[in-house]
């Protein structure tokens, strides 16, 4: 007799006669009853031999299992020959160990430790729970071993029922899943019960029985998962971790069921565990360090198989990826998602090595889905992952069916062409993609990014070449990179160079010029690493006007970003001209930005670029040691030195950094003097040396050189007074005491000399109390020789009228200190000069004469401005030289002048304001641009009202050919309508066609007979067309659709002859005509009106990014009512509405009222108007009276189909409409669209006439070398 025949014999005695196991599964599980039943089915269950609570019977039968288990393992021991094919199967054993016996027993031990609820109170008091304990696992386990025994299955011990019941003792697991005695004894079990598992599926086929089969991989998925969630409670839960994938590697084999469908149905089950980076927290040890050990995860598992069924393999992990990409889990969020598309990324780097098969072909299908913004990003994800992990197969054999074409070409590509994407989280999604792959990409990224973007040429269009200064003696510089030769150590580059090539302009166009935030700060970044790897992206397309733009953005990370951007690639390329241009726009606007942190980070910039990289001239070896004298010239060239220098005086308070004075000092001697003099003056505010050796520096000075020195280095003074000795002072003041008398000063720091003076006097007073306060001598005495000296010049003009400038200078400078008149014969003598100058032609003047007399301008307005009747004279002499000369600068000093006179007499602006209004039509856009800032100045400070001749002369700036004159004018209007009048346009637009034409009598306006509009005649119909556009893109839609009521207006001029016979109000008409026309158009899709067309579509769905917040709502006026309640909101646009139906009868009178004098193109034009009419507003034509009239005019109904049908049949219209009428270019063209280099529709083109364009033009003028 065998060990098993002995062993079952044994255990036989303890199996419960004529007890089956469906017996103790309706014990256990029966269908519910009373208590009473219930506690009977407990006791029968309770009352069996193998369930007595005896210890003696239990220990027995405790060893019996273990000598059973222990026989059949050592049978299927490979090592041993234990087993018999004769005696050891269930063909011998089945008269030992009845089958239904067996299985009862078995079924009833195992439920000891997973009693139902009424078993469990129906136990004996006394339970011995460990052992009891001991005989589930040992009954499960012998079991699942004596499966393994031939014959189970064809005698009835595999039962499928009884191995369900058998696997519910994983739930032990989870139940004591702690640090106990018990839950250890209980792991370490369930490492023996894998084991026997192990060779349960090595030996028993379960292609026929899938369902104990999926049981058991619901049970060990339930341990991994475990696991994961709530990490490694105990020793041995690590090493049950392993051997649940042992376990798949055996139920993977094609005796246990289809493998296909078998991975399958794993890959499935463990999709949700793809979203795991970690390791299992030990317990008690704190979280590994690193991410996922390899083995831990399902990922390695699957990966191991490819060996073994690569072409299966490959099916299920494309299937994964498939998934993840289209189809992922909905409540998975977006971290989880990254983390299974960077599963998906190994499993194609291992198909890929391996196999040569690639993802790549679906992915880039998946980035195509314009439907699906989802599908689009995840797939990016996905090529991201792809970008950054080196890969290549690994074929030795076979490389024909290998690509020579690197698979990240065509990635690459795909993600360049997201860049442009409609959508903008696509679009920024792509672009996070090259940053990332630029940084931190795989080798072969690197290279195909790196060599494609060097080799490139870029060529953008209308872009503005910096003239780039001199080089100084000695300076290193970076200069412009030559075109370097293509020399691609890859194939495939071709199909890469034209997107490459597109890519800055796309990040110019779609990233900063975006409204959304996010994506200006997602394209200042790529374009930082694009110009990392070319530099030539800043000379050879607009990346310095683009990036200059930033300076004035909305938000405030993204200046900051635009800051760090420019800083960065300072620090590559140092001293580059361009680099430091754009770099002195971004940090002067930070340094009085509203973000007081952006203010700290200009300063703490400054710092590093800067101060830090100053060198001795004799250590000065490198680019970055001559930026700082660039930046510093760059800054006094394009920035207001005051406003650097009160910023800096107020930024310094609060912020400490190191200034090496002594430093800058020496370069006082060197060619970087003027910087050196700029840069001490501006951290003025912080030096605390001594600084008598500038005393001697400036002295040094010559009067005929070096005169921006002598400035800075008086600004500098001023500002450090108290950093000089007495003795230096004094010699100080008497040398600017004696230039000043003898007029040996340069003239642009004579008032800088005078106040330095008086500081020192000052100075000396505070110090000494006893002095009284009365006019200093100083003052009278100087005051004295400058009246001697100025009235001896006078008479000696040809030889000293150079002296006689700077004697003039000091005088005015002095003569607003002293209590004194002006000294009447210093005054005849500057007004004899003008009056002399006025009679000269404008030929005669040459550049002496031309710089004389802008002096003697200045100096006159300076005498006069204290007395009123010499302020009249001088204005006067102003007028006559505004009527006579037309010479730039000439002019613009004047305006200055006369516009400072008015601010302390406001009479004098309005007696001369016509002469002002004349230059406004100058030939010379220099002068209509300081003309037109003179009257906006008079006008916003209230002195003037805008109206009549002067409000037209402002209005025709609008269509000025100069760009400055009509960016000039539109930010005029605006601050106008926001401070004065919002309705300005409003009244423009009914009273501009009649006072454009100089027929303001026709509309009872009396105007000034001597004044001509310079918009009047038909030769001018397209300036005013320009007009009316611009008007009518300011007003609101029913602002525009009121002016329908002018048609009753148009009707009732036209019944007099006397108006239509005269041409001038023929012009109003057609003005008037085309007026409604536009608005017909530019209200299309807007309005209430049925036919109207609908919304058009977003071109950037799915915006996940903070962008810009609309701006509110305006409140109501004040005695406006405002809609309360949950009613229906009135329509606005009804009360429009029903008057324009009411004036639609006015159309054919005015019509038949023009009949004598139609002209062909009046004839037109009332057409045009009328069939804009008609497509507008077809109800209400449809039914418009006379019916014969408009006839012609109607248009079919709308057609079925749907809105977006009926959208494109009326875009269609309006095109035919457009082109049958093609009237001139101006029908829609906006006034300020002509100074654009680029289409007037693009969102680039909108945002460079913003009031930010407008700030970066007039505060940061291009540098003038």
């Amino acid at each position: 007799m065998s060990d098993l025949h002995r062993i079952f014999s044994d255990l036989k005695v303890y199996y419960q006669p004529h007890v089956q196991w469906v017996d103790v599964e309706d014990w256990l599980y029966g269908d519910e009853a009373e208590d009473e039943p219930l506690q009977q089915r407990a006791k029968k269950f309770w009352s069996m031999a193998m369930c007595l609570q005896d210890i003696g019977h239990q220990e027995t039968q405790l060893q019996l299992l273990r000598d059973l288990s222990g026989v059949i393992r050592a049978m299927r021991d490979e090592n041993q020959a234990s087993y018999s094919n004769t005696h050891d199967n269930w063909s011998s054993l089945i008269g030992v160990s009845p089958a239904q016996g067996y299985l009862a027993y078995i079924y009833s031990l195992v439920s000891l430790v997973i009693p139902p609820e009424h078993v469990q109170q129906a136990a004996p008091t006394t339970l011995n729970e460990n052992l009891n304990l001991q005989l589930a696992l040992n009954a499960a386990s012998t079991y699942l071993l004596t499966l393994t025994i031939p014959g189970a299955k064809s005698f009835g011990v595999f039962d499928e029922d009884v191995i369900e019941q058998v696997l519910k003792i994983f739930r032990l697991l989870e139940a004591n899943n702690n640090k106990s005695v018990r839950a250890n004894i209980i792991w370490m079990f369930f490492l023996t019960i894998c084991d026997d598992l192990k060779i349960v599926f090595r030996y028993v086929h379960f292609k026929e029985h899938l369902k104990p089969r999926d049981r058991i991989i619901r049970c060990l998925l339930e341990v991994l998962y475990m696991n994961f969630k709530v990490g490694y409670q105990n020793t041995c839960a690590s090493g049950l971790h392993g051997k649940c994938f042992e376990l798949f590697g055996e139920i993977a084999n094609e005796h246990n069921g289809d493998v296909y469908e078998t991975l399958h149905l794993i890959m499935r089950q463990t999709f949700p565990m793809h979203v795991y980076t970690d390791s299992p927290q030990i317990v008690g040890a704190g979280r590994r360090i690193g991410t996922m050990q390899h083995g831990e995860h399902i990922s390695d598992w699957f990966i191991q198989l490819i060996d073994k069924y690569p072409d299966i393999v490959i099916r299920i992990l494309h299937f994964y990826i498939e998934c993840v990409v289209s189809n992922p889990i909905k409540a998975w969020k977006s971290n989880d998602e990254k983390v299974a598309i960077g599963y998906a990324a190994k499993y194609d780097r291992v198909l890929f090595s391996k196999c040569n098969k690639s993802c790549a072909d679906f992915v880039l299908d998946a980035v195509k889905a314009d439907d699906a913004v989802g599908i689009q990003t995840r797939a990016l994800d996905l090529i991201e992952k792809i970008l950054l992990q080196q890969s290549e197969v690994e074929w030795s054999i076979f490389r024909y069916e290998v690509s020579k074409v690197p698979r990240e070409v065509l990635l690459l590509r795909e993600v360049m062409r997201c860049l442009n994407d409609r959508t903008l989280t696509v679009r920024r999604k792509a672009c996070q993609v090259l940053i990332l792959a630029l940084k931190q990409g795989s080798p072969m990224t690197k290279k195909i990014l790196q060599e494609s973007i060097r080799f490139v040429q870029f060529e953008d269009t209308d872009v503005e070449a910096l003239a780039e200064p001199s080089v100084e003696q000695n300076e290193l510089r970076f200069e412009k990179p030559g075109i370097v030769q293509y020399a691609f150590s890859f194939q495939g580059h071709e199909q890469l160079e034209m997107e490459v090539k597109n890519v800055p302009q796309t990040v110019y166009q779609r990233f900063l010029a975006a409204d959304n935030g996010l994506a200006r700060s997602a394209g200042i970044a790529l374009l930082e690493r694009l110009v990392l790897v070319n530099p030539l992206i800043i000379y050879n397309t607009n990346f310095v006007k683009e990036t200059s733009l930033l300076a004035v953005d909305r938000l405030a990370s993204v200046r900051k970003s635009a800051l760090d951007t420019i800083e960065t690639l300072l620090e590559a390329y140092s001293n580059c001209f361009a680099l430091i241009c754009v770099y002195c726009r971004i940090w002067a606007c930070l340094m009085s930005d509203e973000d007081v942190a952006l203010q700290k980070l200009a300063i703490s910039s400054f710092d590093r670029i800067v101060l830090k990289n100053i060198e001795p001239l004799e250590y000065s070896n490198e680019p970055k040691h001559f930026m700082p004298w660039r930046i510093i010239s760059t800054l006094l060239m394009t920035q207001p030195r005051a406003y650097l220098q009160e910023r800096f005086a107020v930024l310094l308070e609060r912020e400490s950094i190191v200034t090496l004075v002594n430093v800058i000092i020496s370069h006082l001697s060197t060619s970087m003097a003027t910087d050196a003099w700029g840069l001490l003056l501006f951290l003025s505010s912080r030096i605390t040396n001594n600084m008598d050796a500038l005393i001697g520096i400036f002295n040094g000075l010559s009067s005929y050189n070096m005169k921006s020195n002598q400035f800075l280095a008086l600004q500098l003074i001023i500002g450090c007074l108290g950093n000089f000795s007495k003795p230096a002072l004094n010699q100080l003041f008497q040398k600017l005491l004696n230039a000043l008398r003898t007029g040996s000063i340069w003239l642009g720091i004579i008032s800088s000399a005078v106040n330095l003076l008086n500081q020192i006097h000052h100075l000396s007073t505070s110090q000494s109390p006893s002095i009284a306060s009365e006019v200093p001598d100083w003052q009278l005495s100087l005051l004295e020789d400058l009246t001697e000296g100025i009235l001896t010049s006078a008479r000696n003009f040809q030889e000293e009228h150079a002296r006689l400038q700077c004697l003039l200078g000091a005088y005015t400078e002095l003569i607003v200190m002293v209590p004194q008149d002006v000294d009447n014969r210093i005054v005849s003598i500057v007004f004899k000069y003008l009056q002399e100058c006025t009679k000269l032609s404008e030929a005669e003047f040459d550049s002496d004469n031309e710089r004389m007399t802008n002096w003697m301008i200045v100096i006159a307005g300076r005498l006069c401005l204290r007395e009123n009747h010499l302020a009249n004279t001088a204005s006067k002499l102003y007028r006559t030289i505004l009527t006579k000369n037309d010479r730039p600068q000439i002019i613009n000093t004047t305006l200055i002048a006369l516009n400072d006179l008015g601010k302390k007499h406001p009479s004098i602006l309005e007696s001369n304001f016509q002469a002002i209004l004349s230059k406004l039509h100058s030939k010379f856009a220099m002068t209509r641009v300081r003309t037109f800032r003179c009257v906006k100045d008079v006008i916003l400070s209230g002195n003037i009202k805008l109206k009549g001749p002067i409000l037209i002369s402002m209005l025709a700036g609008l269509v000025d050919e100069s760009a400055e004159v009509a960016r000039e004018a539109d930010a005029f209007f605006t601050r106008y309508k926001r401070l004065y009048n919002k309705m300005l346009f409003d009244h423009c637009l009914k009273e501009c066609p009649f006072d454009l034409n100089g027929q303001a009598i026709l509309r009872g306006v009396r105007t000034d007979g001597n004044y001509k509009s310079p918009l009047k005649g038909s030769q001018m119909a397209k300036n005013r067309r320009l007009l009316y556009n611009h008007i009518m893109s300011s007003v609101d839609e029913n602002a525009l659709l009121l002016y329908f009521g002018q048609l009753k207006l148009l009707a009732e001029k036209t019944r007099d002859s006397a108006f239509i016979n005269n041409p001038g109000a023929l012009i109003v008409v057609q003005d008037m005509l085309f007026i409604m026309r536009r608005i017909c158009f530019c209200t299309k899709g807007k309005g209430k009106e049925k036919s109207s067309r609908g919304e058009g579509d977003n071109s950037d769905e799915g915006e996940d990014g903070p962008s810009e917040a609309p701006p509110p709502p305006p409140r109501p006026e004040a005695g406006e009512a405002t809609a309360r309640g949950r009613g229906r909101k009135a329509d606005l646009s009804e009360e429009p509405l029903k008057q324009l139906e009411r004036c639609l009868r006015y159309v054919e009178e005015t019509h038949r009222n023009l009949q004598p004098v139609m002209s062909p193109e009046l004839r037109h034009t009332f057409e045009s108007f009328c069939r804009a009419l008609a497509m507008r507003f077809p109800n209400y034509i449809e039914f418009a009276q006379p019916a014969q009239f408009w006839q012609k005019f109607r248009s079919s109904k709308a057609p079925k189909g749907g809105r977006k049908k009926r959208r494109r049949m009326e875009e269609d219209e309006d095109e035919s409409d457009e082109d049958q009428e093609s009237e001139s270019d101006s029908d829609s063209e906006m006034p300020l669209d002509r100074h654009k280099s680029t289409p007037a529709g693009s969102r680039l083109s909108q945002r460079k006439t913003s009031c930010d364009m407008l700030v970066t033009e007039l505060i940061f003028q291009p540098p003038d070398w």
